[in-house]
């Protein structure tokens, strides 16, 4: 007999064994051992879903999912984020509207639903921020292509700045009530984003920012090219020096019999227009007809310009005066005139100020290429003291001037300051550590007391005659005291170099990003930014 049969047999044999009580107490244990069983699966199963949830609602799912794709180097939730709010910031300010005082889209809102195009609902403000988002990204993975080719890694100083922005960042969220770091995080990027993510974002943005500017330090621009710029963009860079008055043409309000404003009317509007127009033309005239016209539109002018004005024109000759004024910031009112290339010397026009509130007459004094250089300098305020406000007095004391015994405290200081430092090895570096540590301008006082590229007139009169004197040099030493109004005191200043004149600072600063710009569109020419799954949470 087989086994099998064998088996069967003796259930067959133990089955009939039993009686019918014991049979369905039998079939009783085994329902229920199947129950429990059952309820141990589903037990288990419950518990895994708990913790599914659980890790769901926590975002480590979704801030660790791949948003976007590009160059070999997956970007996550978090990394997007970073970017995509810096780009949302950007656009909002560069729309913003001081009249209205919105910008083109609510920041605050779901950007989905919001579009570029009210009409025709085509692109959301999301899709238009995200498409912006992965053109940096391209380019921020180009770029960490290239440092990592090189073995490009951040110093100890860009390490020191990334610290420094997260301090700044940690700061800013308690001024602003957060309890912590992680809480402002999440409100102003996402809910997935970590200090961990962030810090990460920051070093990446910061070896970026390092990279090309590297890129750009190393290139090298010779005179031939600054030459072949300027030529290109005089009118933006060459200095403009003349002499201008408004006169206005705007309508004023008036008031009813029950005290109420009355807008003036369009008919009004343009009387009062015509009537600015006439008088400037009146005043073109006069200054015409002078042999020095110059001189003529200097005696004149008070007269023509508002009452309220009057005075102030009278007794200042060169309120009217504008001298060294970039062609590039010159107002749009008269900036094309002054720009023509026919322009002499004592050319006069009056012409219709922007927004229609009056009219320019601009008298044109002369145009050039500024060549005075810059310089590098470094210095340490040390401000006289002034007594402390007293809240229980209405007067306040915080606003006057400094007494002679403080100005003199404050220049003992600053000669105890720079014995110190003619005491030690004399370096730039050494005068920096003590302006961090001393200094009372808050400009400088955390960049070793550094102003670069300063340009003539930037600084008060004494100041400015010591720095730009021909024959200053590299490692002078001086004190200066400030007279000027809240910054009484006296400097401590360190000449650290003479650097090129604005115009060859403006030229050479544009061939260098230019050629970052090339060398971008070169590297980014075959790099596809492509969508994750973890795109769908960012912006949320």
């Amino acid at each position: 007999m087989s086994a099998s049969r064998e088996k069967k047999q003796r259930q067959g044999e133990l089955g009939r064994e039993l009686t019918q009580k014991q049979r369905q107490e039998l079939r009783e244990k085994q329902a229920a051992k199947r129950k429990a069983v059952l309820y141990t699966v589903i037990g288990v199963v419950i518990a895994v879903l708990v913790v599914i949830l659980l890790v769901w609602h926590s975002g480590i799912f979704q801030r660790g999912a791949v948003a976007v794709s590009v160059g070999g180097r997956d970007y996550t939730v978090n990394d997007v984020e970073y970017y995509y709010r810096s780009t949302m910031i950007a656009e909002y300010y560069n729309s913003y509207d001081a009249s209205t005082g919105a910008g083109a889209f609510d920041p605050n809102s779901d950007l989905r639903t919001q579009y570029v195009d009210e009409e025709d609902e085509t692109q959301s403000w999301h899709d238009y921020i995200l498409e912006q988002t992965m053109t940096t990204l391209t380019q921020v993975a180009a770029t960490e292509n290239a440092a990592a080719e090189e073995g490009f890694t951040l110093d100890e100083e860009a390490m020191a700045s990334v610290e420094q922005a997260i301090e700044d960042t940690r700061s800013s969220a308690e001024q602003l009530g957060y309890p912590n770091l992680a809480g402002y995080l999440k409100s102003n990027y996402s809910r997935y984003m970590t200090v961990g993510a962030y810090r990460t974002c920051v070093e990446r943005d910061v070896l970026v920012s390092q990279y090309q500017s590297a890129y750009q330090e190393k290139q090298e621009v010779t005179d031939a090219e600054l030459e072949a710029y300027y030529e290109e963009n005089a009118d933006t860079m060459d200095s403009f020096d003349y002499r201008y008055i408004l006169i206005n043409g705007e309508a004023q309000s008036t008031t009813d019999e029950e005290g109420n404003t009355v807008e003036p009317t369009a008919e009004e509007e343009e009387a009062a227009m015509a009537a600015a127009q006439q008088q400037a033309q009146n005043f073109k005239t006069a200054v015409m007809a002078a042999d020095d016209r110059e001189a003529a539109f200097i005696e004149l002018a008070p007269d023509y310009v508002s009452e309220t004005n009057h005075d102030a024109y009278a007794e200042d000759p060169d309120r009217s005066l504008s001298q060294g004024v970039l062609g590039s910031v010159l107002s749009p009112s008269y900036g094309e005139w002054l720009q023509d290339a026919s322009r002499q010397a004592g050319d006069i026009e009056v012409l219709e100020a922007s927004g229609g509130t009056g009219y320019y007459v601009v008298l044109f004094l002369g145009r050039y290429r500024d060549e005075t250089p810059t310089v590098n300098v470094r210095h340490i305020l040390i401000q006289a003291q002034v007594p402390e406000d007293d809240p229980d007095t209405e007067e306040d004391e915080s606003d006057v001037a400094p007494t002679q015994e403080a100005l003199d405290a404050a220049k003992a200081e600053a000669e105890s300051l720079l014995a110190q430092w003619e005491s030690g090895d004399k370096t730039a570096e050494s005068f920096g550590e003590l302006a961090n540590e001393y200094s009372d301008d808050p400009g400088s006082n955390t960049t070793g007391g550094l102003y670069e590229r300063v340009e003539q007139g930037q600084f008060f009169d004494a100041f400015d005659a010591w720095l730009f004197d021909e024959a200053r040099q590299e490692g002078d030493t001086t004190l200066i005291e400030n007279p000027q109004d809240g910054q009484q005191g006296w400097h401590v200043v360190y000449f650290q170099s003479w650097e090129p004149s604005a115009w060859e600072y403006t030229a050479d600063s544009a061939i260098r990003s230019q050629r970052l710009s090339d060398w971008l569109d070169e590297v980014t020419a075959d790099l596809q930014a492509v969508q994750g799954s973890g795109v769908r949470y960012v912006g949320e």
